[in-house]
């Protein structure tokens, strides 16, 4: 039987070849399960058809996930030195090839009006990053003292490739697998947390001198997730919808995998 012939372009599999990318694009991730790398390239697609012009960057940790039409939705698939961890996202962010403004997705989302055209005009110039705000009615867990709460949403956000950013996002990832560790103190917070890198964004944009300029109320519209409450769109559309991805649904893929 002979081997499919891949489509991907012979730059893609070394990360010095020189190329050439817009200014702003997309970012998706998809590692540990194949089901969440699959998501990664519906959601390019469902952004493809709404502006084909769109650039999206796809970071995989296994190689043989990728397929030829894979291509067809996505400009940029990255496999080497991906981390095959469950916040991969975390250690892409910093390696963006977006010099201007980088909007990362998670892999559960997709895109339903053509307003995704005008996504990286909702950075204010005054800002280097911005979410929107989480819904505590459709959150397990906002609330971690009597008066310190988690409000930034990190399934979307739009963000600048500048020194601080950047260095914000490798703390990004530092600190989630430093707080991952049960031998490591995190302070008079649930064990719990360990897990969220929410509870990770939200102390370094709080106790640390990261130096970034950032908001939170990028409109809900472009990050509207499954239980929100349709009068939380104010009368617009919205974009992005955030389905997230059933459990059962990732245990039968996991499952289905298994030799």
């Amino acid at each position: 039987m002979t081997k499919e012939k891949s489509s991907r372009p012979d730059w893609a599999s070394h990360p010095d070849i020189d190329i050439t990318f817009p200014k702003d694009g997309f970012l998706l991730v998809g590692s540990v399960h194949e089901i969440f790398y699959r998501k990664a390239i519906e959601c390019a697609e469902s952004i493809k058809l709404f502006n084909p012009d769109a650039h999206i960057t796809v970071y995989c940790s296994k190689e043989e996930w990728v397929k030829p039409t894979d291509w067809n939705h996505a400009d940029w698939i990255v496999t080497w030195e991906v981390p095959d961890h469950i916040r991969a996202k975390l250690w892409a962010l910093p390696h963006t090839p977006y010099k201007g403004k980088t909007c990362y997705l998670d892999a559960d989302m997709v895109c339903e009006h053509e307003d995704i055209k005008d996504v990286f005009k909702e950075l204010p110039k005054d800002l280097d990053l911005i979410f929107t705000k989480i819904r505590p009615y459709n959150a397990k867990v906002t609330k971690l003292t009597n008066t310190e709460e988690m409000t930034a949403h990190c399934g979307m956000f739009i963000y600048r490739k500048n020194k601080q950013t950047i260095e914000l996002m490798k703390s990004w990832y530092g600190e989630f697998l430093y707080q991952q560790d049960s031998k490591n103190d995190i302070g008079n917070y649930p064990d719990d947390v360990r897990k969220w890198d929410t509870f990770t964004m939200w102390k370094l944009l709080n106790y640390s001198d990261h130096g970034v300029k950032w908001g939170e109320d990028l409109h809900c519209r472009w990050n509207f997730v499954n239980g929100y409450r349709e009068d939380e769109l104010d009368g617009e559309e919205r974009v992005m919808y955030h389905y997230t991805i059933p459990q059962h649904e990732i245990h039968a893929k996991k499952k289905a995998s298994q030799p």
